[in-house]
């Protein structure tokens, strides 16, 4: 009856034995009754969905068969979990003719291709087609030696378009400039040869690895079909690693949840000194002590200083951030204290309130607070002891309810021995100094951080963009002057800029790139030195790379490929114990807080 009913024209169409081989194997459940609403065939998923093997359910009513599976219902499976299971159901032509229903069971896969498909009554090549298309390996179609279907996937994979294999003999694909089809025309030979499905490996140009599987659709008539599975074991491999760090990072531990609840999100982090800053900001957040962040250029200064306005009983007054040294040293004094009416040629006649005033009640946050002129400073601190201003032109003192936070980027200790910063403003300052480490002290923050911004910014401008692996490793050995806002930029620059899915080097800013390849593609050694100082030399400098990117000897090992317990010895060895007990205690039970680099 399934014979009957697939069969159709051959120039058209696929016969029935390639449609059975494909079918069988769809990612998708179906289940095909005939005009009385029997039950003629059932892939291998159908009967996963429904528990049932597939030669108790032939020859029975299908309606009784998927009567549980109601559409955008919770249905029971074989194994007893629960799973979201849609179900559409649609009559299918054979022949121009009313061939029978078709059932499509959707476990938790509601926007896949084939529901397009199922929209209106359809021809059954194209809802086969359509199967076909929903695959994620490459999978092409070959009918006595002729290209006769090659999905999208294919061109993912390999870069080839599609419409240059259709309608191509095996034997007449560009092998010798492609590895690939090379691959698939060996492949496909042997599986003529010997009748039996053939796994070959390649790698293409851009060093994935792929597994080319040749099956033949075997029939009466001889060996007329086959089909080709092309997949990308690197592709797949690396988003396993990809869902083993993310997983990593979002494990719920006591730390990680108290951290989360802190931060809402708004920080992310991995780092040990980094949770530190977290918990002190915390702590500082439930009292009104003036706070000082310091720390290079983008490092989140401003983010930490919202944050602990955010946790404070301040919430609800105003956040009001002044960059000081955006501010003419003229008119430093009226934009922080403000001017009364008729103060000074060309004053509102209402007067106006200065940034204290305005942040009353609330957090007044001055950025770059080194960069206040010396003059401003003597009044600044007058404020900051008396919390009282009076507007320039104003007689009168008005009495402020605002909490101080300030951050700077340069050392004030130093600027104070060189007479650019008052001695005793900066003791009124560093009443809680708080550090924050540069991006490169806290490397493993790097992927999180880089992950965060690849997701924001693909939601944001509509994209589906991944990481390769070799960027990955390259963002985490680059040593981020510019810091988290540095590495924002660049993010959302490659983004933007470059021309495939897979983010590669080659999109990085060319100054990053080359500067990388220059200082970290080879370890130098200056003068001549013997050959065993010039390995302690090379060895140690790989080893202490490898701890500060991966964090633990277990992970260092792996990224070296060598045992681990040559990556303890030679750790010792070389007195390196010190910053591996400080990388072991980053996470519980000495695990690292991610695996290894997505791709």
């Amino acid at each position: 009856m399934f014979r009957r009913l697939l069969a159709m024209d051959r120039h058209k169409t696929f016969s029935n034995q390639a449609l059975a081989g494909i079918v069988a194997e769809a990612p998708c459940g179906i289940l095909l009754a005939d005009p009385n609403g029997r039950v003629i065939f059932v892939n291998k998923t159908a009967e996963k969905i429904l528990g049932v093997p597939a030669k108790n359910m032939l020859g029975q009513d299908a309606a009784s068969q998927v009567k549980r599976l109601v559409p955008d219902k919770t249905a029971k499976t074989k194994n007893g979990s629960e799973e979201k299971v849609t179900v559409f159901k649609a009559p299918f032509r054979a022949d121009h003719d009313l061939g029978g229903e078709m059932f499509i069971l959707l476990e938790g896969m509601q926007n896949c291709p084939v529901a397009d498909a199922l929209s209106a009554t359809p021809d059954l090549d194209k809802t086969l087609g359509s199967l076909i298309e929903s695959f994620y390996d490459g999978v092409i179609l070959i009918e006595l030696d002729k290209v006769i279907r090659v999905n999208s996937s294919f061109g993912r994979i390999t870069g080839l378009k599609e419409e240059s294999l259709l309608g191509q003999k095996v034997d007449e694909l560009d092998g010798e400039t492609h590895v690939c089809l090379h691959t698939i025309q060996e492949t496909v030979h042997l599986v003529h040869q010997l009748k039996k499905s053939v796994t070959s490996m390649a790698t293409l140009k851009h060093g994935n690895e792929i597994y080319v599987t040749a099956t033949p659709v075997e029939s009466k008539a001889g060996l007329r079909y086959i089909v080709v599975n092309i997949r990308d074991v690197t592709e797949l491999q690396t988003l396993k690693e990809e869902v083993s760090r993310l997983m990593a990072l979002y494990l719920s531990t006591p730390e990680d949840a108290r951290i989360s609840q802190i931060t809402g999100q708004e920080i992310i982090t991995t780092s040990r000194v980094m949770r530190g800053v977290m918990d002190m900001v915390a702590r500082l957040a439930e009292v009104d002590s003036l706070i000082l962040f310091e720390g290079e250029s983008g490092t989140g200064k401003e983010v930490l200083a919202r944050l602990t306005h955010r946790l404070s009983s301040r919430r609800k007054g105003p956040f009001i951030p002044l960059n000081c040294g955006a501010i003419p040293e003229t008119l430093f004094e009226s934009e922080l204290f403000g001017y009364a009416k008729g103060a000074f040629t060309g004053a509102t006649s209402e007067g106006k309130p200065g940034l204290f005033e305005l942040a009353n009640g609330g957090v007044l946050f001055l950025d770059e607070v080194s960069e206040i002129p010396l003059n401003g400073q003597v009044k600044l601190l007058k404020v900051l002891e008396n919390l009282e201003i009076m507007r320039v032109g104003g007689v009168k003192a008005t009495r402020l309810n605002v909490r101080i936070i300030a951050a700077t980027n340069r050392s004030l200790p130093k600027l104070v021995k060189e007479g650019k910063f008052r001695e005793d403003l900066f003791y009124r300052l560093y009443v809680v100094p708080i550090k924050i480490p540069p991006l490169r002290e806290r490397r493993e923050d790097i992927f999180p951080l880089a992950w965060h911004f690849l997701r924001l910014y693909n939601n944001k401008f509509n994209l589906s963009k991944k990481f390769s692996r070799e960027i990955i490793q390259i963002l985490e050995s680059y040593h981020w002057p510019g810091n988290v806002r540095e590495l924002q930029h660049v993010v959302e620059r490659m983004l933007l800029t470059s021309d495939g899915e897979i983010l590669q080097p080659h999109h990085l800013p060319s100054s990053l790139y080359q500067q990388e390849s220059e200082d970290h593609s080879m370890i130098q050694i200056k003068g001549i030195v013997t050959l065993a100082k010039a390995r302690e030399i090379v060895e140690k400098k790989l080893l202490s790379q490898a701890l500060a990117l991966r964090g633990t000897t277990r992970e260092a090992a792996r990224l070296l490929s060598i045992d681990h317990s040559t990556v303890v010895r030679k750790v010792k060895k070389y007195g390196l114990q010190a910053e591996l007990d400080e990388q072991e205690e980053l996470t519980p039970n000495g695990s690292p807080p991610y695996k290894l680099p997505l791709a």
